[in-house]
């Protein structure tokens, strides 16, 4: 991944945590930002760029996506080889409209970590890459036939999967299928799987290499047994209770709900399939209340579009946070979720997400505010910047 030296002047810096500065001179040396200053930092970085009326913001980090899926529902069965190289084309689908990195939710094989070290390598071009590699499930739990999945069966089973993800494949984050999904085959969205002893197992051995685990679960018993396992992430989390919410809150754990991927599929309710599975279940009419409760409650909610599956494009990633403003979020509020929240759910928080003296240079140029209107970010988008390279 190339890297960049250069002056970047921001009439108007949005750092990601809710603050906005006036004025600001950015110093980037090898891709990272080396100093912020009020002052103009002379011929030390070489190239100067001038921003001035423009905002400068991070670029937006997509915490859960599907690289690998064709969100037009390929019909057929493809390679490994096949859904890498689709996989990358994702991946530069995603960047060309802002989205600087991705967190890649549920592989299959070596598909995404080949992809994955591919762009950090150079060998291709892309967004930043942190990937849970297969979600670990119980036997049949997500599987149409034996072996398709990463199947555990028991504390010792889960803990063996966690580590080979980990150890042989440096998985940057662990997935759960803490319940069904509405997608599956044998059971539905809120029927709790993995156990909170298997859960716990694959928790321990995420934690005790610095890595975040992320619970997919729809229903109140999958997110309680995920809470009493110590996942970090929670998922889409349909059925909060208050319990949840309030243990979520004093212990810091933060709600990814992909409302791009609910709203999505009801926009496009007519064509069947899963959108009306979604609608029959109860799923969609929880959706709206859940989140609002959430948002009222002060949890950390981050930006994650579930990107890949049916109808759910990378070419739209952002429309997560207007699905967010609309449901009671403020634009500063969105652009915090999409930026230091979501590196926050992927543990890179200390390198991405927000424009501080030692984060990486990737950015958004803007030619209006977003927080005063958060569709500014894709309708007045001039310029993105990827490890303080221009693209």
């Amino acid at each position: 991944m190339k890297s960049g030296s250069l002056s970047v002047y921001a009439g108007y810096l949005i750092v990601g945590d809710g603050k906005i500065q006036e004025n600001v001179y950015l110093g980037i040396e090898g891709g990272v930002i080396n100093e912020l200053s009020d002052k103009p930092l002379g011929d030390r970085y070489g190239e100067e760029l001038d921003y001035s009326g423009k905002y400068v913001m991070p670029g937006l980090i997509d915490a859960h996506v599907h690289i690998r899926y064709d969100p037009l529902g390929d019909p057929e069965k493809r390679s490994h080889e096949y859904q890498a190289l689709r996989g990358v084309e994702n991946a530069r689908k995603a960047l060309k409209v802002g989205v600087t990195s991705l967190g890649e939710a549920g592989g299959i094989g070596n598909v995404v970590f080949a992809v994955r070290n591919a762009i950090n390598n150079g060998v291709t071009s892309g967004p930043r890459l942190f990937v849970s590699g297969e979600m670990i499930t119980i036997t049949g739990g997500r599987s149409k036939v034996p072996g398709e999945r990463l199947e555990v069966n028991g504390a010792d089973s889960a803990r063996e999967a966690a580590r080979r993800l980990l150890m042989y494949h440096n998985a940057d984050f662990i997935k759960l299928g803490a319940t069904g999904a509405i997608s599956s085959a044998h059971t539905g969205p809120r029927h709790p799987q993995l156990s909170v002893d298997e859960m716990r197992a694959c928790t321990e051995e995420a934690h005790n290499c610095g890595k975040l685990v992320h619970g997919h679960c729809y229903g109140e018993r999958g997110i309680g047994n995920s809470l009493e396992a110590d996942v970090d992430v929670i998922v889409h989390g349909q059925t909060l209770t208050d319990g949840h919410i309030k243990f979520m809150k004093k212990n810091g754990l933060i709600l990814m709900p992909t409302l791009k991927a609910f709203c999505g599929h009801l926009e496009n309710i007519e064509k069947g399939g899963v959108h009306t599975r979604m609608e029959e279940m109860g799923i969609w009419a929880e959706t709206e209340p859940n989140f609002r409760r959430a948002l009222e409650a002060g949890l950390t909610i981050s930006m994650g579009t579930d990107a890949g599956m049916p109808d759910d494009h990378f070419t739209d990633n952002y429309l997560d946070l207007q699905y967010m403003v609309n449901w009671g979020m403020t634009p500063s509020q969105a652009v915090t979720a999409g930026t230091l929240n979501a590196a926050k759910s992927l543990a890179v928080d200390d390198r991405l997400g927000t424009l501080e003296a030692g984060r990486y240079a990737d950015m958004l140029v803007l030619g209006r505010n977003p927080l005063e209107d958060i569709s500014n970010i894709w309708t007045s988008r001039e310029e993105v910047f990827l490890n303080g390279v221009l693209l």
